[in-house]
């Protein structure tokens, strides 16, 4: 009976027109901290950094699960509908917001205030090894890849908590600027040294649209895990892009295998790891950005200072 009765509890958590009614508030006082969950860990790392002691900050996304294609089970979805605040990616990120029943007035979609600037696409389905078929969708969603927009979210971040505690606006709206600076100083790091790469990148995966557009780099993409070793096609692939345009780098999500990274350099490329770092990975976001700046300092030659 009980199996039974779970795709039906499923659906009633993300039916837009019969879902269960939202659980009351769990913090009515304004010495509680809100309760604020999350869809990815920029977002976490932003909320966490701006909210201090004011917040408790939930991203529940299983540890190895890309937050993008991930929809939240129905005990999950009410922990959602019970918080004093979403912070949504949006850009076509966290889909199944749409279908569930969250308070309208609590839900904050940090990327519509430049919903100009979103980058439309149309990225074939493909399949990841053991982990099935999926479509980047029809919107490029990393936005954070681009400091600049990141800080545009972290602004976006800190308006959401102060409208929630105008007491402590002020203080909340202070530590989203220094974020927000930053951010900045970490794009301007990163304009210097993609100012001196020789040649455009090679990704090895299609995530870095914004990255690209930013630095006006007018890199390619691959099909590319770091964990599985590509094919002969997959390499011959390669080849073929090398051949229309010399490269010298290839961008990784994560670190790729040794074997790989051997064949690349027989070729004149160099692995370097740029980690979106959507889900957690293992230190705190703003570190893992900026030791992604610094990796890319050492390729191209430069240093913070220049």
């Amino acid at each position: 009976m009980r199996a039974a009765l779970l795709p039906l509890l499923v659906s009633l958590a993300l039916a837009c027109s019969q879902g269960p009614e939202p659980a009351a508030d769990t913090h009515t006082t304004a010495h509680d901290p809100l309760v604020v969950y999350v869809t990815n860990e920029p977002l976490r790392a932003m909320a966490e950094r701006v909210g201090g002691d004011a917040v408790e900050v939930h991203l529940p996304t299983p540890q190895g699960i890309d937050p993008a294609h991930w929809s939240p089970e129905a005990v999950v979805v009410a922990r959602y509908q019970a918080a004093d605040l979403v912070l949504r990616q949006g850009a076509g990120y966290d889909p199944w917001i749409e279908r569930a029943t969250l308070r309208e007035q609590r839900v904050v979609d940090t990327t519509a205030p430049f919903a100009d600037l979103l980058i439309r696409t149309g990225a074939p389905t493909h399949r990841h090894g053991p982990k099935g078929e999926h479509s980047h969708g029809a919107t490029a969603f990393t936005t954070w890849l681009d400091p600049s927009l990141a800080a545009s979210q972290a602004r976006a971040v800190g308006e959401a908590l102060a409208d929630l505690r105008p007491e402590d606006a002020a203080a909340l709206r202070e530590r989203a600027a220094q974020l927000a600076a930053g951010l900045e100083a970490l794009d301007a790091r990163l304009a210097r040294a993609t100012a001196r790469l020789s040649a455009p990148p090679i990704y090895s995966h299609p995530v870095y649209a914004y990255f690209d557009r930013r630095y006006e780099l007018a890199g390619r993409s691959l099909h590319w895990e770091p964990e599985v070793p590509p094919d002969e096609d997959g390499w011959r692939a390669l080849e073929a892009l090398i051949d229309e345009q010399p490269a010298h780098l290839l961008i990784w999500e994560a670190e790729p295998r040794e074997d790989v990274v051997r064949r690349l350099a027989g070729l004149g490329v160099e692995s370097l790891v740029f980690a979106p770092c959507g889900n957690r990975c293992g230190d705190d976001w703003l570190a893992v950005q900026e030791a992604n700046v610094a990796r890319l300092e050492a390729a191209a030659g430069t240093t913070r200072d220049d």
